[in-house]
């Protein structure tokens, strides 16, 4: 059954929270994508919760005193004695708001993905799951030849195969392909009913040339609902993207840091090669 803008709009909050199960998340991906409005509507809810982060961390009334922990701690621990038993109405709900305000500010200071990583999140959702790009992809080798000898790395590394905790991916693709008018190599791996893409595309951001290489997995803000993680190199930029909840999607990306900062670094050397 065809979800309804009713029911859609009852998820979003969840959606933005990162609460939903994998199936709820895909099936509202899907109407977001053919519905404007509820597009439309999730952007104004991410606006006004990212209103009220810039406004909790600019207000000086809003931030606890320098002992405010320790003290609501100590008499946490407190109301938990026999004889005072008569507090713990008065904290137990403080607790509570504490840690709803902690998990709110953790969302909040995580920060907005970068336009080249919400792009690498849209490749994966309309290529590897959608298979909705306006460009077909091409083969790595054409795409090396055309636009980036660098992404003749991606036609063995990473391998086939990869094992990890949560089981071992199969390579379904290789290829290269174009959304909001970039181009990346494209890796698409299988685990069970989930894909993993990983992506490579040109850094042109100020200095990326020069700068020193960086090939350590950074973990990204989720993006539409999907986890992300990134390698830099001298040049170009890697990313693992799925729809994994956090602590598998961190199982899997961990897996693929070995095998991806081995492809950094190839495309590192055959970009030094042929400067």
């Amino acid at each position: 059954m065809t979800m309804q803008c009713r029911d859609a709009r009852e998820l979003l909050d969840s959606f933005i929270g990162e609460e939903l199960l994998v199936e709820t998340n895909h099936e509202l991906l899907g109407h977001l994508a053919a519905c404007p409005d509820c597009s439309a509507e999730l952007d104004v809810r991410r606006r006004i919760r990212s209103g009220l982060k810039q406004a909790f961390r600019s207000s000086p009334h809003l931030q606890p005193r320098p002992r405010f922990t320790e003290e609501v701690t100590a008499r946490l621990r407190a109301s938990i004695q026999p004889a005072r038993r008569r507090w713990r109405s008065r904290w137990l709900p403080i607790a509570a708001s504490l840690l709803v305000l902690a998990g709110a500010s953790n969302y909040f200071l995580r920060g907005r993905p970068s336009e080249v990583a919400r792009l690498a999140a849209g490749d994966h959702q309309n290529c590897a799951v959608k298979f909705a790009l306006p460009e077909t992809p091409i083969s790595l080798k054409e795409a090396a030849e055309r636009f980036d000898p660098s992404y003749t790395q991606l036609e063995t590394t990473p391998p086939d195969l990869v094992r990890t905790v949560a089981g071992t991916l199969h390579v379904a693709d290789r290829h290269s392909c174009v959304f909001g008018g970039r181009r990346f190599g494209h890796v698409v791996f299988r685990l069970d009913d989930h894909l993993v893409s990983v992506l490579v595309t040109k850094d042109e951001s100020a200095g990326a040339s020069s700068e020193a290489d960086s090939r350590q997995l950074a973990w990204l803000p989720r993006t539409n609902g999907l986890g992300m993680a990134s390698l830099h190199t001298t040049g170009h930029i890697v990313y693992i993207v799925s729809d994994l909840q956090d602590s598998q999607f961190r199982t899997v990306a961990e897996a693929l840091a070995q095998p991806a900062s081995r492809l950094a670094a190839l495309v590192a050397a055959y970009d030094s090669q042929t400067e």
